[in-house]
């Protein structure tokens, strides 16, 4: 990969290369077991990566950029196998269990990737009355005249 300079805008191969540059094979051991071995167990993968005991939530602090990055390609890897669950769920026979439990996290997991339920509005109005349209206030009695009975009096002392 040819080196780039900072003129050059990074693209988001260079972006990912970057910040692998920048992890140890100690984090980089970790994010691994983390994924994979430790099933998102944080304190095993820490074990698994050589940390001592103690030190996990430290080392999850460090690397929470890169944890939260590898969780959304991981939720976007397994969206296909999410989306084939809900179509596979729509043609069972209601005999397997926890379907209803398994259609709901299918269903977050593709929220949480971005392809979410689009809802639609449809608003229609019918106007059941038409419009009134009332005179303007200072012509209502023609060049403002005001009648002896509309005006109004003050109190005398």
């Amino acid at each position: 990969m040819p080196d780039t300079d900072s003129t050059t805008p990074k693209t988001q191969e260079t972006i990912l290369t970057d910040s692998k540059k920048s992890l140890t094979a100690s984090q980089e051991k970790f994010l691994d077991a983390l994924f994979g071995e430790a099933r998102g167990n944080p304190r095993r993968a820490g074990e698994l990566a050589g940390y001592s005991e103690h030190s996990y939530p430290k080392v999850v602090r460090s690397l929470k950029t890169e944890i939260v990055s590898r969780a959304e390609n991981y939720l976007a890897i397994h969206s296909a196998k999410a989306a084939t669950k809900i179509v596979e769920m729509l043609e069972e026979d209601g005999t397997t269990p926890h379907a209803n439990i398994r259609m709901e996290a299918a269903k977050q997991i593709l929220d949480r990737i971005g392809i979410v339920k689009k809802e639609h509005m449809d608003i229609n109005v019918k106007a059941l009355h038409g419009i009134f349209v009332l005179p303007a206030k200072d012509n209502l009695y023609g060049n403002k005249d005001i009648p002896k009975e509309a005006s109004i009096t003050t109190p005398q002392d």
